[in-house]
């Protein structure tokens, strides 16, 4: 069988799950317990103390309230995938009157913890599925009407070989520049033109693969939001001790999440994410001085360079 691989020294990104920055990890069960009994031990771990009296909260269902609150908030998610958010609903409300039941009497066994826990987490994976499909489709739609507005404004590309386009850093040299609001990965609205332009060489080149790079420049992140970049990966504050480690370890997230919100961009328009590729280099590689205004705004970029598909037999 065979396979399609990008260039070494991209990652390549057959399952892209969003762009932020931050990622909390859970902590695993003890080492010294294993199958069934670190199953309990977790569930049991999450069983959280009311502070006033009451009932004790239980993990899996507070974070299923958050993810269901959450798809109710999305726009257009009753228009897309109603159907996911009523069962999302049916099971949070299930998981709810379970753990009403239980924690009203003496401590809850295994079985009930495990029974709820189902619940909660099955109402959690159809809440995220709504919020995703309608995700998926408010922004194919935009991608598919920037399209249409730049049909004709675009040049076209048909006159363009693979063998002109590899190599080519298409943005921002060909089709324009990509910016983002400041200090996130969101992009600018007129960037969405270019994703769509992109979007739209590659459909007309399948035979090639995409490396989207980003990039900062060296400006430290407001106070504040450093303290949350820190807070919300264990770990960065014993590997990065000084103020300047934690924020080259914010810009290379930053960089990072824009590189993944361009590429999700691409999947979301059709492209395969196997000719994907994405990777952020943070403040390093800075093309002008990071002295001034002009310089840091040429800084903080993204590029993509059109790279050929290898195929290589395997499994």
């Amino acid at each position: 069988m065979k396979r399609l691989f990008l260039m070494a020294g991209i990652v390549v990104l057959p399952v892209l799950s969003g762009c932020s920055v931050f990622h909390k990890s859970p902590v695993p069960p003890s080492p010294s317990l294993t199958g069934i009994a670190a199953e309990n031990a977790g569930l049991r771990d999450q069983v959280q103390r009311a502070r006033h009296g009451g009932l004790p909260r239980f993990a899996p269902i507070t974070h299923a309230e958050k993810a269901v609150n959450a798809a109710r908030a999305q726009p257009q998610v009753e228009q897309f995938d109603s159907q996911s958010l009523a069962q999302a609903e049916q099971s949070l409300t299930q998981a709810q009157s379970d753990w009403q039941s239980f924690a009203k009497g003496d401590k809850p066994t295994n079985k009930q913890l495990a029974q709820v826990a189902d619940e909660a987490n099955r109402a959690q994976r159809l809440a995220e599925i709504a919020q995703y499909t309608a995700q998926r489709e408010i922004g194919l739609s935009q991608l598919q009407n920037a399209t249409g507005r730049t049909a004709q404004a675009s040049p076209p590309q048909s006159h363009l070989t693979d063998a002109k386009l590899v190599g080519r850093k298409v943005v921002p040299d060909m089709l324009g520049p990509l910016e983002f609001e400041p200090g996130t990965a969101r992009l600018t609205s007129t960037s969405h033109l270019v994703v769509a332009r992109l979007a739209k060489l590659m459909q007309a080149h399948p035979k090639q693969g995409i490396a989207i790079f980003g990039f900062t420049d060296n400006t430290a992140p407001p106070a504040k939001r450093l303290k949350a970049f820190v807070s919300a990966n264990p770990g960065l504050e014993k590997k990065a001790k000084t103020h300047a480690a934690q924020v080259a370890a914010y810009n290379q997230g930053l960089s990072s999440a824009r590189a993944r919100d361009v590429a999700q961009l691409l999947v979301q328009a059709g492209i395969d994410p196997h000719r994907i590729g994405a990777r952020g280099f943070g403040s390093q590689h800075p093309i002008a001085s990071n002295d001034t205004a002009a310089g840091r705004h040429k800084n903080e970029r993204v590029e993509a360079v059109v790279v050929p598909l290898k195929q290589q037999d395997g499994g």
